[in-house]
């Protein structure tokens, strides 16, 4: 989803100001499906209410700088609407821990493990978070997203651990002209 339709998404739940935005998308509900630059919210904000999606006014604040707080005008929601009835785009995985393992050869197997054993117990405590949280008085697609991010969290634990040893059975590549092939598709 491009920042536009971040922004929709988090004012239509309740008017926000940008930073309420950012913190609501790095730290809510939504902060585990998309990423966004702070400097991305404002630019996309002033495009949203030139198109009449959002209209915005000034909140006086007690010892600080006025704030712009944003709202979703009805064409906002509709808009908002007509994205989310798209086919969405495939997911992509970007992890900086997967590249890691995907170049393990090149590491330390004690090392290895020890990533593994901390991303498994990460995807544990997640887990454990999520099973503690009360969703009494979230909607069915809430509870249905969360519970589907609840049985991620455990698959790849349980894989985690599982699988753990897979990587140190086997012997390093030979040469870095063997791996560079291999990951070509040449080997």
């Amino acid at each position: 989803m491009d920042t536009k339709t971040l922004c929709l998404a988090v004012l239509q739940a309740a008017p926000a100001s940008g930073y309420e935005i950012k913190k609501t998308l790095e730290l809510g509900p939504l902060s585990h499906f998309q990423e966004i630059s702070f400097g991305a919210i404002y630019p996309a904000l002033a495009r949203l209410a030139e198109e009449g999606l959002i209209v915005g006014r000034t909140q006086a604040q007690d010892k600080r700088p006025d704030k712009k707080v944003f709202s979703l005008t009805a064409s906002g929601r509709d808009r908002l609407v007509e994205t989310l009835l798209q086919p969405p785009a495939p997911d992509r995985v970007r992890s900086d821990f997967l590249l890691i393992l995907f170049l393990s050869d090149l590491l330390p197997q004690d090392h290895v493990i020890e990533i593994i054993d901390a991303r498994t117990a990460d995807l544990e405590k997640e887990a454990a978070d999520m099973s503690a949280e009360d969703l009494s008085e979230d909607s069915p697609a809430h509870r249905f997203v969360h519970d589907f991010g609840l049985a991620y969290y455990r698959f790849a634990a349980d894989w985690f651990r599982r699988n753990r040893d897979y990587l140190i059975r086997y012997p390093k590549a030979s040469s870095p002209e063997t791996e560079r092939e291999r990951m070509m598709g040449k080997g």
